[in-house]
C-alpha cells in the first residue's frame, strides 16, 4: 500500500513536471574538466564527486558529442513554494489526483 502511494506521488510529480535539475551546467564542466585533467578512472571520479559512474559516463559522451552544450540543462527549472509543494502532498494523500 506504501509503495502505491510513493508511485502515484511519482507519477504526479511526473505528470505535472516537478522536474528539478539535480545537477547544473557549471556542476557538470567541473567534472568533465576533472576527467580530463585527471585521468580517465570513470569509477574514481564518479566516488570523489558522489555520482553514479553511469552519470558521468552519459555526461562525457554528451560533452564528446556537443562540447559544452551538451551538458545543458534541457528544461525549464521551477522553483515552487513551500506551502504549494505540500499542498501538492496533502492532495496525494487525500486521494483527490488530477
Amino acid at each position: 500500500m506504501i509503495k502505491a502511494r510513493y508511485f502515484y506521488l511519482y507519477k504526479l510529480i511526473v505528470r505535472c513536471r516537478f522536474f528539478i535539475a539535480k545537477y547544473n551546467t557549471l556542476f557538470k564542466q567541473q567534472v568533465i574538466e576533472f576527467y580530463i585533467q585527471n585521468g580517465k578512472n570513470y569509477s574514481l571520479i564518479s566516488k570523489h564527486f558522489q555520482l553514479d559512474s553511469r552519470t558521468l559516463r552519459h555526461w562525457i559522451n554528451q560533452f564528446n558529442h556537443s562540447r559544452i552544450n551538451g551538458l545543458a540543462v534541457l528544461g525549464k527549472t521551477r522553483n515552487y513554494s513551500l506551502k504549494f509543494k505540500l499542498n501538492v502532498i496533502q492532495t496525494v494523500k487525500n486521494g483527490q489526483f488530477l
